[in-house]
């Protein structure tokens, strides 16, 4: 992994589907080690002001910063994994004493309150609707409006903004007619832009990352039987376009150089396949992860070296005021630290991260 051009920052959110952004500085940190000279405000800008890129509920249900020209095929494909996900949650909703069939209702009472008064916070649009239902309702039938793609998450003031305000779709982004979304085709045009940006791939990736069953992801496949090459890895079945696979015959091996790269937690890249053993081995998973349920597969920040973790990297603030960021390495393989080329490049990077973060990042982090 190489960076690019300090002007592709736009070009790297398009084409790698969606930045994850369970933390808010992931998405940030994530353009940083793709993007020369990347400038924070460039993607604070696109999201709080020109609307070219969305912080929403995506993949898995978890938050992705997005760019808008991909919207259409992430939503299309939202609505065929989501609709057993919803349907679960109303069930527990009536169980939990929700009258049955309300939703529908409320979901009719928040749309046209966001039409009347948009933006508005949660806790705005409990208060209005309070005359007509309880706040938990309101609560949980926002979250499953925010995962069928009605409402979008707008307004953000700072990067760590945790004050949510949501607005309609259709309001903010026109184009996006729901009318004519084919659901099956926007799924079929999210899995070949899927397997262009990360195979090869397997099924267990796909069907994870999605989230869809391995039989609608093989059905996927047979879709695209003329385009997908299929080959055994590690004991393991792969797909990938035969036009790439072409490319990568073709290529000469050449003494490696050396390519270190440092990813944030939560990074898109290593989150896209539920099969890690060609990039992760077992010896260096369990330094990956902190223990605790509510940690469990969240993979700390990285050390790449030539295409593998090597060890892990992590960023703090030096004091509760968060004047300063720090980083330093948790953990490294013993191999690595005998290289002293490696440790110099490694040491390098972190330094780097370091200004970028107190330099560029902080200043937009805080409340004006």
């Amino acid at each position: 992994m190489t960076k690019v051009s300090k002007h592709d920052f736009d070009t790297i959110l398009k084409t790698h589907i969606g930045l994850h952004s369970t933390d808010y500085l992931t998405p940030y940190f994530s353009l940083y080690a793709r993007v020369e000279n990347f400038d924070p405000k460039d993607l604070f800008h696109a999201i709080s002001q020109k609307k070219s890129a969305v912080r929403m509920r995506a993949f898995r249900r978890t938050v992705f910063v997005v760019h808008r020209e991909n919207l259409e095929q992430i939503i299309g494909s939202m609505i065929i994994f989501l609709e057993k996900y919803k349907q679960d949650n109303l069930k527990y909703m009536v169980k939990m004493g929700m009258k049955e069939g309300s939703y529908d209702q409320i979901r009719l009472d928040i749309i046209k309150v966001l039409k009347e008064k948009p933006p508005m916070t949660t806790s705005k649009i409990k208060k209005t609707l309070s005359n007509k239902w309880t706040g938990e309702w309101i609560k949980s039938s926002l979250h499953l409006l925010e995962f069928e793609g009605m409402i979008a998450r707008i307004g953000q003031r700072y990067i760590t903004d945790k004050t949510i305000k949501y607005g309609l779709f259709e309001d903010h982004f026109p184009e996006l007619n729901r009318k004519k979304i084919n659901p099956e085709k926007s799924l079929q045009s999210l899995f070949k832009f899927y397997i262009k940006q990360f195979g090869p791939v397997t099924i267990d990736d796909f069907s994870w990352w999605l989230p869809l069953t391995k039989t609608q992801t093989k059905n996927l496949i047979d879709n695209f039987n003329d385009e997908i090459i299929e080959f055994d890895y590690n004991s393991s079945q792969y797909f990938m376009l035969k036009e790439d696979y072409e490319i990568l015959e073709t290529l000469e091996l050449k003494s490696k150089s050396l390519i270190v790269n440092l990813l944030p937690y939560e990074d898109h890249y290593p989150k896209a396949y539920k099969i890690r053993n060609w990039h992760l081995t077992e010896k260096i998973e369990p330094n990956l992860y902190k223990v605790g349920k509510m940690n469990w597969g969240q993979i700390r920040p990285s050390i790449w070296i030539n295409g593998e973790i090597k060890g892990r990297w992590e960023i703090d603030f030096v004091d509760n005021k968060k004047s300063e960021m720090k980083t330093e390495i948790i953990y490294l393989e013993k191999e690595i630290k005998k290289s002293k080329e490696i440790m110099q490049e490694i040491e390098n990077q972190l330094r780097d991260l370091e200004i970028f973060a107190n330099e560029k990042l902080l200043p937009i982090m805080k409340k004006n």
